[in-house]
C-alpha cells in the first residue's frame, strides 16, 4: 500500500466534486512505485484510447536525479496500467540536432526534459505535444508518434520560449491544424489558440479564455485534447487559485465554436473537479489536480484522466454528456 492509500485509510474518504466526475476508488492508477526502474514521480499524463480500443498513457516521469522523460503505459480497461519496459524515445532528422538538443537539455551534461506530455489524435494520426525545457527556456515540443507509441519524431518547436500546456484539436478547421497552448507569465496565464497549414509553421494567435471566476483567478491552461461534440470542441482545462497559504488548482470545461474555435460558446462557473482528497494535497506539490486526457465512451460515461501532487497519476469518471451540460450552467 503506497503512502497515499494509507493516509485515505487513516484519515477517511472526503472526496467531494460538484457532481459531474466521481474519482475512482482505485486511485492513483500509476504511482512510482508501479514503473519497472527507480523513480521518484510520475504525473500529468496525457491519455488516449487508440481506435483498436488500447489506452495510452504517457507520463512526465522523474528519475531520482530529476532528469525528465516521458513514459508510456498500456491498458485495456482504463484502470489497470502497465507501463513499457524503456521510455519513449524522441528523434529527429540530422539537421534538425543541433536545434533539438538546444531546446531540450539543460545546463547539465545531457539532461533530456521532456515534460507533461499530452497525447492527440489529429484524424487518422497520432501527435505529442509537450513543454522541452533548456536552459534557454521552456518551448511547446511537437512530434509525430509511430504505431507502436514507442518513438516520437520531431516536428516543430511550435511557438518562442516561456510557452507549454499545449493541445491540438482533432481535426482541421478550413484546412487548417490548431492548437490551444500557454505563454507562461505566472501571474496572468490565459489560453491562446494558434493556427498552422502544416505543424511546422504557427500564425493567427490569439486569447480564448481568461481567468474568470475566484477558483482560477492567478491563472488557466488547456489540459486535455479537445473533444468534438455537436455542441462546439469539449476542453477540459486546469485553473489557479492563489490563497494565503500557496496555490489550490481546479479543473474546468468549455466549449469552442467549431467554425471559429477561437470562441467560447460555453463556459462553466464552477470546477468540475477540485482538490480535496489526500493524495491530491500530499506529493511534491501539494494541492495540484492537472488534467491530461478526456476519454468519452460507448456507453455515454467518460473518463477524465489527471495528475495529482505532482507525484501519481489518477482518475475520475462521469457521465459525457453532464460535462457538457455543465458548460451552461452560470
Amino acid at each position: 500500500m503506497n503512502i497515499q492509500k494509507e493516509a485515505v485509510s487513516a484519515i477517511g474518504n472526503f472526496s467531494q466534486t460538484t457532481g459531474v466526475l466521481k474519482r475512482y476508488t482505485g486511485n492513483p492508477v500509476l504511482t512510482p512505485a508501479d514503473m519497472p526502474v527507480p523513480c521518484c514521480a510520475v504525473y500529468n499524463s496525457g491519455v488516449i484510447k487508440t481506435n483498436a480500443g488500447d489506452y495510452i498513457m504517457a507520463s512526465r516521469f522523474e528519475r531520482p536525479s530529476k532528469e525528465q522523460l516521458t513514459w508510456i503505459s498500456r491498458s485495456k480497461d482504463g484502470y489497470q496500467f502497465t507501463p513499457d519496459p524503456e521510455p519513449m524515445s524522441f528523434k529527429c532528422l540530422p539537421e534538425e540536432q543541433e536545434e533539438f538538443d538546444a531546446a531540450t537539455k539543460m545546463a547539465g551534461p545531457g539532461i533530456g526534459t521532456w515534460w507533461d506530455p499530452r497525447l492527440n489524435q489529429v484524424e487518422k494520426e497520432y501527435y505529442i505535444t509537450y513543454a522541452a525545457v533548456s536552459a534557454d527556456g521552456c518551448r511547446i515540443g511537437l512530434g509525430r508518434v509511430d504505431a507502436a507509441f514507442k518513438t516520437s519524431r520531431h516536428v516543430s518547436f511550435p511557438h518562442h520560449i516561456e510557452n507549454r500546456n499545449a493541445v491540438l484539436f482533432p481535426e482541421k478547421i478550413k484546412g487548417e491544424y490548431w492548437m490551444l497552448h500557454r505563454p507562461s507569465r505566472e501571474d496572468d496565464g490565459k489560453i491562446w489558440i494558434s493556427s498552422s497549414p502544416d505543424l511546422k509553421y504557427w500564425g493567427n494567435t490569439r486569447v480564448v479564455a481568461r481567468g474568470e471566476n475566484y477558483w482560477e483567478n492567478r491563472k488557466i491552461g488547456p489540459g486535455a485534447p479537445l473533444v468534438k461534440t455537436e455542441q462546439g470542441f469539449l476542453t477540459v482545462y486546469h485553473g489557479v487559485f492563489t490563497h494565503c497559504s500557496g496555490i489550490n488548482y481546479g479543473i474546468g470545461v468549455m466549449l469552442l465554436d467549431l467554425e471559429q474555435p477561437w470562441k467560447v460558446v460555453a463556459r462553466a462557473k464552477d470546477p468540475i473537479l477540485y482538490v480535496s482528497e489526500p493524495y491530491e494535497m500530499i506529493g511534491q506539490v501539494p494541492n495540484v489536480i492537472f488534467p491530461g486526457g478526456v476519454i468519452p465512451e460507448k456507453d455515454g460515461t467518460v473518463k477524465v484522466y489527471y495528475g495529482a501532487a505532482d507525484y501519481v497519476q489518477c482518475l475520475a469518471t462521469g457521465k459525457f454528456r453532464d460535462l457538457i451540460d455543465f458548460c451552461f450552467k452560470g
